[in-house]
């Protein structure tokens, strides 16, 4: 009988195409919303990463911009070294920053930092790291060269193109700003290599060039912007930050990351809200079709019940094959699915991010995010283990009212309707 009920799908052509194509979309949708879903996912675990164990440290009451109106105090060099003779430090990584002006009263942050490390977002610079979304990323063999990456809104404001690199930027140090005073250095012409993301709007107007290369422009021969101290593990960074205090005393003030939290209780919370959200539709719409193909079904094929139930099949024989049937559309349609989600479902998970998802989450990341998000459009065992209880489930709930249709039907009943 359940052999029958897989042979019954191709009884009506027609009838089978139309479902394909409908399941097809629905899986399809439900696809591409897990796929957006897991990417947002999958970045917030890795800001989590980088930032459990991390403290930051500048120096007192400054933000430690070297060209900042009232905020120019940077560390003192011996900072550095008085950070790594603490015996649960894992890792230092060291930053020196300025701002250049824009437009109006906007600006942009430029950032000296080893390459390798992480490049961190001005006033969100836990949520670091840039993704290079155009030429390359910064070297160690790049020490000492006038060589930048810039993030997309620079490059924007700039008027560099992804297509267009290396390309030459020059920052004219003498330009001020209410918060900016202008520095007696002659103007630097960079190479820009590089062009990142950072999923953050604000965290896109940086440029990132190495530490040495920022204190020949600026003329900062010695100390610190920031110092980005990570501990050997999270339960040591309470110990970690005591012994900062310790050494440093008055000199800094020491900041714990926060915004990964923010990121997490906003934005994913907001994407995976909808997601969910999307996925339960794409479900219901897949149920609604199976239901009512099931019970066209059932009512078209009446006398075949009324005569199986006259030779004696049990009412489960029978229910097995309608419920492989329609287990049958399913698959059908679950392979159209997969096989456009395998094919476009990358670029389209982007598009419908942009268009669906991107309205709903907080302003500072609407523009930003996706080019930051790893989205891929694979078949990994969530993703099929997902396909296959969707088909189970959507066919045993959209067959449930046929099903019980066959179970009441009688021969004789059968006969009537005929």
């Amino acid at each position: 009988m359940v052999a029958l009920g897989f042979r019954n799908v191709a009884r009506s052509v027609p009838r089978l195409t139309a479902v394909t194509l409908l399941v097809g979309a629905g899986f399809f949708l439900m696809l591409v919303m897990h796929t957006i879903g897991r990417a947002v996912e999958a970045h917030t675990e890795s800001l989590q990463r980088s930032v459990d164990a991390t403290l930051q440290v500048r120096a007192a009451g400054s933000m430690g911009h070297v060209n900042m109106v009232a905020q120019s105090d940077i560390l003192p060099p011996e900072a550095l070294d008085k950070v790594k003779a603490i015996p649960q430090v894992e890792k230092v990584e060291t930053y020196l920053l300025a701002m250049t002006p824009t437009e109006g009263h906007n600006f942009a942050m430029v950032v000296g930092f080893n390459p390798g490390d992480t490049k961190r977002l001005e006033s969100h610079g836990e949520a670091g790291t840039g993704r290079i979304i155009a030429g390359r990323d910064l070297t160690e063999a790049d020490r000492g060269k006038r060589v930048a990456v810039i993030g997309q809104g620079f490059a924007r404001w700039a008027g560099i193109r992804p297509d267009k690199l290396p390309a030459e930027l020059t920052i004219d140090l003498t330009r001020t700003h209410p918060v900016i005073f202008a520095l007696d250095r002659p103007a630097a012409k960079l190479s820009i290599v590089g062009i990142y993301a950072s999923g953050y709007v604000f965290g896109d107007m940086q440029l990132f060039m190495p530490l040495d290369t920022f204190r020949e422009i600026y003329g900062v021969p010695q100390g610190l912007s920031w110092l980005y101290v990570k501990a050997d593990s999270a339960a040591n960074v309470p110990s970690v930050e005591r012994a900062i205090r310790a050494a440093l005393g008055d000199q800094a003030d020491l900041i714990a990351p926060t915004t990964v939290a923010e990121f997490q209780t906003t934005t994913t919370r907001s994407v995976l809200r909808l997601t969910a959200a999307g996925m339960a539709l794409s479900a219901l719409l897949l149920a609604v079709i199976v239901y009512f193909v099931m019970l066209l079904v059932v009512r078209q094929r009446a006398w075949e019940i009324g005569t199986l139930k006259a030779i004696g099949a049990p009412n489960a024989s029978i229910a097995a094959a309608f419920l492989a049937e329609a287990f049958a559309y399913g698959i059908a349609g679950s392979a159209l699915g997969l096989g456009l989600f395998l094919g476009v479902g990358a670029p389209l998970a982007k598009r419908l991010f942009g268009l669906a998802v991107g309205p709903f989450i907080p302003a500072q990341y609407k523009d930003t995010l996706l080019d930051v998000l790893s989205v891929s459009a694979g078949l990994d065992p969530p993703q099929l283990a997902l396909v296959v209880a969707v088909v189970a489930l959507v066919s045993l709930a959209g067959s449930a009212h046929g099903l019980l249709h066959i179970v009441r039907l009688s021969p004789l009943q059968a006969m009537r309707q005929e």
